[in-house]
């Protein structure tokens, strides 16, 4: 017998659509955010650093701007020294248990600058870093999240799309 038609369907109904997440805008000179509602703004201890905690995500975020007048010959020196210092506060908080999962330093796709990163964990928390060197600054974003890798990153990635630095 030949088949002239076929069809297949599923008994289990679709999952409907979350709602769009309502994103709150937080605009800087040095940068824009969008944020959802649990993104909370929490009081900063520095001028140059704006603080968020998502009690829903147990993370921080944390924005910080140095302005320096940076010569591009100097531009790859300062970089290194930004991520090793930053690296180097974590293993002092966590000695011996800091695994640094990725670094780089590059130049910003936009040809301004250059662009560092690094991923790090500790038993803790997982920490995700990614930076800004340009002529005139040194812009700094970091997340803090509860274990599990792939939770961390996914919340990072949904966070820095939402993310506009201003260049240079």
């Amino acid at each position: 017998m030949t088949k002239i038609y076929s069809n297949s369907f599923s008994l289990t109904p679709p999952v409907p659509p979350s709602p769009a997440e309502q994103l709150h805008e937080y605009g800087y000179n040095e940068f824009l955010i969008d944020l959802p509602g649990h993104w909370k703004q929490v009081r900063s201890s520095t001028h140059n650093t704006i603080t968020f905690h998502s009690d829903a995500h147990a993370a921080t975020l944390i924005i910080s701007v140095d302005s320096y007048e940076i010569p591009r010959e100097k531009a790859q020196a300062v970089a290194q020294q930004c991520v090793a210092s930053r690296l180097e506060a974590l293993e002092q908080a966590a000695p011996g248990r800091v695994d640094v999962l990725r670094q780089s330093i590059r130049p910003h796709s936009g040809g301004v600058g250059l662009e560092l990163s690094f991923v790090a964990e500790t038993p803790k928390e997982v920490y995700i870093y990614v930076g800004h060197v340009t002529s005139r600054k040194v812009l700094n974003l970091s997340l803090v999240a509860k274990p599990g890798r792939q939770a961390a990153v996914a919340l990072f990635d949904k966070t820095i799309a939402n993310y506009q630095p201003k260049f240079p």
